[in-house]
């Protein structure tokens, strides 16, 4: 293997490590949201909701907290969980392959 097969090699697994990651933490966001859905919205985690939902309206800028709170928003609101290969689960990946590209 020369260092060009290496690289891309390597760059293939750390997209497939970062796409992992999202896909984690979009279950976490929807188990989350799931959890609040059949307990109810209480005083205590009544802030934390208008600001998942806040986020999820708006957006972070940050990848991992918005794949978060989409989640949870699709938790709490009984949506069907996205698929893996979903488009907006991927988009952020797509949108750094293309600025590397």
């Amino acid at each position: 293997m020369d260092k060009k097969e290496c690289g891309a090699l390597l760059r293939m697994v750390e997209q497939e490590i970062d796409t992992s990651a999202l896909r984690a933490e979009y279950l976490r966001g929807y188990r989350r949201g799931i959890e609040v859905h059949s307990s109810g919205v209480s005083d205590e985690t009544a802030e934390e909701h208008r600001r998942f939902i806040d986020i999820s309206d708006d957006g972070s800028g940050d990848p991992y907290l918005d794949t978060f709170v989409r989640g949870y928003r699709h938790g709490f609101e009984g949506i069907s969980p996205e698929s893996p290969s979903s488009t907006s689960f991927l988009s952020y990946r797509s949108l750094q392959i293309a600025a590397i590209s």
